[in-house]
């Protein structure tokens, strides 16, 4: 199969256009060649949930690879990692369920500094690529980290040089996950349809592979052993670097990508001077038609006001619907210059200079969200508590300007929306899972869960919960607003979270039901569900409004300031446990718990249902499965038949064909 480096995304992403139908035709499905050479071999594999879906669109080798990476990565390493935490830092460093809860939030804040490696990755292309050798290099610096925190001696003083570790090993998994996204984020503008289900399909193995990590780590926690975990999870990232040394991604070189972007922005700009010219034109016809009509005895030839004005309100509606003749089309490409990359080192570094001057007020934002991530880290591991508050009001404050200074106003305001709804439900791991872990000598009264239970077997039922979340999400909630989908997730989550003041006020065995029941039909499957419904569509808006040439640098800002909301989460979790609502963790029969109630409700029940008007303000009006414009605006059918059809005929006639190449701390649900 043969493709041409067209002006639009086919030639950026490298896969096979199929043919555009003229106007009056129906539009035909599109099928990724890939694909459909797979259909016709086993036609079983059409029905498979999901993964048809995703291979109809992006190719089942990409797709393969893209999942089996963020199985080992996001998925394995990541989780292996979290469910070890609690178990490294309070049972083989010593240290109490307050402090666990200060040190536990720097993990999250390594995932909110990816920013940075992706606004480097998007102005300096490594050996011809932007994504492929970065990650590669995060895979075997992230398992080293990993191993490093293994590796600790057995003691209180190694608990501060472990959450350096550990945010150092999660922000080299962040790198991949971010330089991944950004490469389906191009995928999904191409073929938006098949958009949800390819993220639902990514975050199908990210949760397969949770149930793996949980069934590992939990009888390696009882048998106080945990660091094997994170042995595993070392090996997990030195492993995934073979999908980079290969290019399983089937990534394009730097160069050829830039001049898919470049013809496709310099196509649509033109597009919209032409719109913009002819609407002045039929302005300018009103005009005079309605001049006629105030003097008639100028009034050459009859003339309508009504159709005038008939025709206006057909132009203004078609817009970007206008056709572009031959003549314009010459003109279009007669002014348009080749992008060209600055090549550094010998070759082995390439600077693309249009993207740094294009997006230098995203680069200075990159910069200063990583300050900000920095500081928060030292502040966390030396400041007070009182040092903890201020920083982190000001890192939001000058944060969440930043977003409106830097983006446009629809990205700015989703980067606002996705960070308060990530912050406003509380993370108070700290004091849950000490509740619930806490021993039998220090709190009689408590749930006493094992490890295998809380670890294994509670996080094997709730991740297939968060599966049928994710599956849920394409069938049910991809067709609908993302207002909606919001409001109705957070209300069912915020009801799921009366579960835990049951458990904790002990009311359920009063009625006569077990605590592990109890805690499995509330946080381990309620809760679970919900988060995935609600997390699923920031994805998938991340993904629409990331503007092309820039999908690394604009999503991760993004993912990063909602890391960074999730890490601030804790923080003020932590602030509440110090200063408002203390918990008291250690000590034979001197545990305290009676304050958990009161955080609850606090950070459970009533902060999380700021996100309903919130979402009112911020979000666009569109449904999840819509293609939507840096404005925000819907984006017609028709409109991107148009495009595409400009774009590829201006594309032929210049470009020689060439060989066809087909084509979420994150991610943790407990509370």
């Amino acid at each position: 199969m043969q493709t041409t480096d067209s002006a639009g995304d086919l030639g950026s992403l490298g896969v096979a256009a199929a043919p555009i139908p003229n106007d009056e035709a129906t539009p035909q499905k599109w099928v990724h060649p890939e694909a459909a050479a797979l259909f016709h071999a086993a036609p079983c594999t059409q029905h498979i949930p999901i993964f048809s879906k995703s291979f109809e669109g992006y190719g089942p080798r990409c797709v393969s690879s893209l999942g089996l990476c963020y199985f080992l990565n996001k998925g394995l390493a990541n989780y292996l990692m979290s469910y070890s935490r609690f178990a490294m830092f309070t049972d083989r460093f010593g240290i109490d369920g307050t402090r666990y809860q200060r040190l536990q939030s720097i993990s999250k804040m390594g995932w909110s500094v990816k920013a940075f490696t992706a606004s480097l990755s998007d102005a300096f292309a490594l050996f011809g690529y932007t994504k492929r050798w970065y990650c590669g290099s995060s895979a075997v610096l992230g398992g080293a980290f990993a191993l490093g925190f293994a590796l600790l001696p057995q003691k209180t003083a190694s608990a501060d040089i472990a959450a350096g570790f550990l945010f150092l090993s999660n922000f080299c998994m962040a790198n991949i996950d971010i330089l991944s996204e950004g490469h389906y984020s191009r995928l999904m503008r191409q073929h938006p349809d098949s958009g949800p289900a390819l993220v639902s399909l990514i975050w199908w193995f990210i949760l397969a592979a949770s149930i793996v990590s949980a069934a590992i780590q939990g009888p390696l926690s009882d048998m106080k052993k945990p660091q094997i975990g994170l042995y595993v999870s070392a090996a997990c990232q030195f492993v995934s670097t073979v999908f980079f040394i290969f290019n399983w991604f089937d990534e394009r070189r730097n160069r050829e990508e830039r001049l898919g972007d470049a013809r496709a922005l310099h196509a649509e700009i033109y597009k919209l001077q032409i719109e913009a010219r002819r609407e002045h034109d039929v302005l300018a016809d009103v005009v005079a038609g309605a001049a006629k009509d105030l003097h008639p005895e100028h009034d050459d030839e009859p003339s309508s006001d009504h159709n005038s004005q008939q025709h206006l309100s057909d132009e203004l509606v078609l817009g970007a619907d206008v056709g572009v003749d031959a003549a314009e089309e010459d003109e279009m490409w007669s002014t348009f210059e080749e992008p060209k990359a600055i090549s550094l080192c010998c070759g082995a570094v390439e600077f693309n200079k249009e993207v740094c001057l294009r997006n230098w007020r995203v680069l200075v934002y990159s910069a200063v969200m990583v300050c900000s991530a920095v500081a928060m880290t030292c502040v966390t591991i030396l400041g007070t508590t009182w040092d903890l508050f201020y920083a982190a009001i000001a890192v939001a404050v000058v944060n969440c300007a930043l977003a409106f200074w830097a983006t446009p106003l629809v990205i700015a305001k989703a980067i606002v929306f996705i960070y308060f709804n990530m912050l406003l439900y509380l993370q108070i791991n700290g004091a849950m899972d000490s509740f619930y872990m806490a021993k039998e000598e220090c709190y009689p009264d408590g749930p006493h869960f094992s490890y295998v239970f809380y670890t294994t077997i509670a996080a094997i039922i709730g991740n297939i919960g968060g599966m049928v979340g994710v599956t849920a999400f394409t069938y049910i909630f991809s067709k609908h607003s993302y207002c909606m989908t919001f409001i109705v997730t957070t209300i069912v989550q915020v009801l799921g979270s009366i579960f835990d003041i049951i458990i904790v006020e002990r009311w359920n065995l009063y009625i006569g039901i077990p605590d592990h029941a109890m805690y499995i039909m509330g946080d381990s499957i309620v809760y679970e569900v919900c988060y995935m419904l609600s997390f699923m569509p920031m994805i998938v808006l991340i993904s629409r409004i990331c503007p092309r040439g820039s999908e690394s640098m604009i999503y991760a800002l993004v993912a990063s300031f909602a890391n960074m909301g999730q890490s601030m989460s804790s923080t003020i979790g932590s602030i509440l446990l110090e200063k408002a609502w203390p918990i008291v963790t250690k000590g034979a029969g001197k545990c305290d718990y009676h304050n958990l109630s009161l955080l609850l409700v606090v950070g459970h029940l009533c902060l999380p249902m700021l996100i309903v008007p919130l979402s009112f303000l911020l979000l666009p009006r569109a449904r999840i499965c819509d293609d939507i414009d840096v404005d925000g605006h819907v984006i017609r059918v028709e409109t991107k038949r148009r495009m595409a059809k400009l774009e590829t005929n201006s594309s032929s006639e210049e470009t020689a064909e060439e060989p066809f190449r087909s084509g979420d701390g994150e991610g943790e649900g407990r509370k």
